[in-house]
């Protein structure tokens, strides 16, 4: 409320007052508005459209000190000009074109050194390096043509590992030749698939489909128990 108040007071404190984000008139957090000088698109205040300047009047001796000092600064000056004219004349005449196009050359042929030491350093770094890389290259070719060879050889051992059982197996086919012999075969062979495993262990495959007489059943795991305290 307080600055509300101080703003509304005057324009120029309302452009250039420049208030603390929470004005607080607590004397423990006062903060001070700081002031700008008067802008110059503002016109001249009132009392002063019509005031005129006294212009200072000072003594002799310190005018004259003045006008002395004033005259060796102009002096000091105009001498640093002429010399500065003079060293630019004379650098003027010493400048000549063919001394410049030869200290041209002798730089370019300096440059040119400079390079050409950098570009034979750098091949002889760059054939080391591609003779590493190259190495490397053939080491690594000859690891997978050894890899390459070692997955043929396992490829093939096993290839011919399933021919050799193919072959076994083929003598069991039925061709167009053995067709009747296999025929034959199976009508002298009855197998009956009706069979049914013991408590003991035992598959029972008797035609009749009945159980097996509990006697039976008891020699034949005796029988059995024999056997394998023998072996």
């Amino acid at each position: 409320m307080q600055f509300a108040k101080l703003i509304g007071r005057s324009p120029l404190v309302a452009s250039h007052a420049h208030p603390c984000t929470c004005f607080n008139p607590n004397p423990i957090q006062h903060q001070s508005l700081r002031w700008k000088r008067k802008p110059i698109w503002l016109p001249t205040a009132k009392t002063k459209v019509f005031r005129v300047p006294v212009r200072p009047k000072l003594p002799v001796d310190e005018a004259l000190e003045i006008q002395r000092l004033y005259n060796n600064y102009r002096t000091y000056m105009k001498s640093l000009r002429h010399y500065f004219y003079e060293l630019a004349k004379q650098q003027e005449i010493q400048l000549d074109e063919s001394v410049l196009e030869k200290e041209e050359k002798d730089d370019f042929i300096r440059c040119f050194e400079i390079n050409k030491s950098w570009n034979e350093k750098i091949a002889a770094e760059r054939i080391v390096y591609q003779e590493k890389q190259r190495e490397e290259q053939i080491a690594k070719i000859a690891e997978n043509i050894q890899l390459k060879k070692k997955k043929d050889e396992e490829k093939r051992a096993m290839v011919d590992a399933k021919v050799r059982e193919a072959k076994l197996i083929s003598s069991t086919f039925i061709t167009r030749e053995n067709i009747d012999q296999a025929i034959e075969d199976a009508l002298a062979n009855v197998v009956s698939y009706n069979k049914a495993l013991t408590p003991d262990g035992q598959w029972y495959t008797d035609s009749s489909g009945l159980p097996p007489p509990k006697e039976q059943v008891n020699l034949t795991s005796k029988r059995q128990k024999k056997m394998d305290s023998t072996f």
